[in-house]
Parts: structure tokens; sequence; C-alpha cells
């Protein structure tokens, strides 16, 4: 695949809150960063704003805008799951 590609930033950009929401579900990393687990997800957003800047300064536009879709996707369902209330 290259790497200069929306599909291949959507990947990428789908890893960081793919595990974040992985290790709020089956681990008690939750209790260690004071029983919330926002914070885990927006350390996942923190690294994807990382790898947008790196995209963007390697000149590989595409793949930095799959990353951005994905981070505002991720952002926007957890504010519509924590409206709902199913994390408190």
């Amino acid at each position: 695949m290259k790497r200069n590609t929306f599909i291949f930033g959507c990947a990428i950009g789908a890893v960081a809150p793919a595990i974040a929401h992985l290790l709020t579900l089956f681990t008690s990393w939750n209790m260690m960063l004071g029983n919330k687990p926002l914070s885990l997800y927006v350390i996942s957003a923190l690294i994807n704003l990382l790898l947008v800047r790196f995209f963007y300064r390697n000149a590989l536009e595409r793949s930095a805008r799959g990353v951005v879709l994905i981070t505002f996707v991720a952002a926007l369902l957890l504010i519509f799951i924590m409206d709902i209330g199913i994390i408190q």
C-alpha cells in the first residue's frame, strides 16, 4: 500500500483510538489514570495529531487528511456515546 493515500491515513489514524478503546475495556489503566476513561482517548487524539504533523512535514497530505478524518469521527463518536451515558 502506498504511504500517501487517504485509506492509509484512515488505517493508521484508527490504530490509536482502537488501542485506547481496548485498553479502556479490558485493562485497569482507568484506575491508574484517575478512573477517567476519557484520558486514554485524549492521549490517542494527541498521538493522531502528532501523526498529522509528521505526515504534513513529509509531504504526505492525503494520509494526513485520513488521520484527521478518523480523529474527528472518533471525537464525535465519543461525545455522542458520553451524551447517551454509556461511558461515564
